[in-house]
């Protein structure tokens, strides 16, 4: 950011952003993208619940609490992994395997979601990005097809899986891993249709948010190139394995290697990213950092 910034033109172009009038009269797409943020997490408080559900039941204030605490532990490592520890020493430490089960269920729900939409706009997205294009484009289609199929019919059947791994893999890590999801056992059809359910409306709400922004931006492109290039980002990020501060610099990359291939300017690009990533991760984060000052991790290590 600082590169882009200081060391080349990125100043006069903010400049010319802001005074280009391509904002005025459209403040209220950044007040709705605004106000979408408390209606996510709110919806992932509601999915936590859920999770929580066949194992202890929460009132809304408390699963908004773990959480927001998730939130702020996971801005600070790789993958996001703080996640599952703030929401340990918000929880019952007595729900240890618990937790760490109901979160990763979660994680793989949502991430279920980033992949599959990716994979399904990915060929719109290979051809504005790389300019790749393929004659067959039925068999293209076939091939995600399956590939998504797979993902589902994997999230359904994650303790047979494990099983499966346990039976082939002899690793202590592996039969780590393997105990926690064996544990979903206890998730009903049911209730692993809400998660699902529940998982498309957020992703629906921050694909609408990055959407808003660009909108807000003055960003004028037919609508299928900007779906496909939201949701080609939104795969890719999904695999950056960086803590949250530091993948602000890997997506503001991201985002001007993409919208840059259909002509957008690069600080716009970044100004979309650094806002998003203002709206959805710090302005959460510094609630849930007020929550973990206010727990008590003495009385979760020592709990036996």
């Amino acid at each position: 950011m600082y590169y882009q910034l200081v060391r080349t033109n990125g100043r006069m172009a903010l400049n010319d952003i802001w005074n280009s009038g391509m904002f005025d009269g459209n403040y209220w797409l950044l007040l709705l993208c605004i106000v979408l943020m408390p209606l996510n997490w709110l919806l992932e408080s509601t999915k936590w619940r859920w999770l929580m559900s066949p194992h202890l039941q929460l009132s809304k204030r408390s699963a908004l609490t773990t959480v927001l605490a998730g939130v702020a532990a996971g801005i600070m490592t790789p993958a996001r992994l703080g996640e599952y520890g703030g929401r340990l020493i918000t929880t019952d430490p007595d729900m240890k395997t618990q937790v760490v089960s109901a979160t990763l269920l979660g994680s793989i729900a949502q991430n279920l979601c980033n992949i599959a939409v990716g994979l399904g706009f990915s060929y719109f997205f290979l051809k504005n990005i790389f300019d790749v294009t393929y004659g067959q484009g039925l068999a293209f289609s076939v091939v995600v097809s399956i590939q998504i199929v797979c993902l589902i019919w994997f999230y359904y059947n994650l303790p047979k899986v494990a099983h499966f791994l346990e039976r082939f893999i002899k690793s202590k890590n592996i039969n780590k891993v393997n105990r926690q999801i064996k544990s979903l056992d206890l998730y009903s059809k049911e209730l692993l249709h809400k998660v699902l359910a529940i998982s498309v409306l957020r992703y629906g709400i921050y694909f609408s948010q990055y959407l808003l922004f660009m909108l807000f931006l003055g960003i004028k492109l037919d609508k299928l190139t900007i779906f496909s290039n939201i949701s080609g980002i939104y795969l890719i990020q999904t695999g950056i394995p960086l803590p949250g501060f530091l993948s602000i610099f890997a997506r503001g990359e991201l985002a001007i290697l993409v919208w840059s291939s259909v002509g957008i300017e690069s600080m716009t690009a970044l100004v979309a990213t650094f806002g998003l990533w203002l709206i959805n991760l710090i302005l959460p984060a510094l609630i849930g950092i007020v929550i973990l000052f206010r727990t008590d991790f003495k009385k979760y290590f020592t709990n036996t």
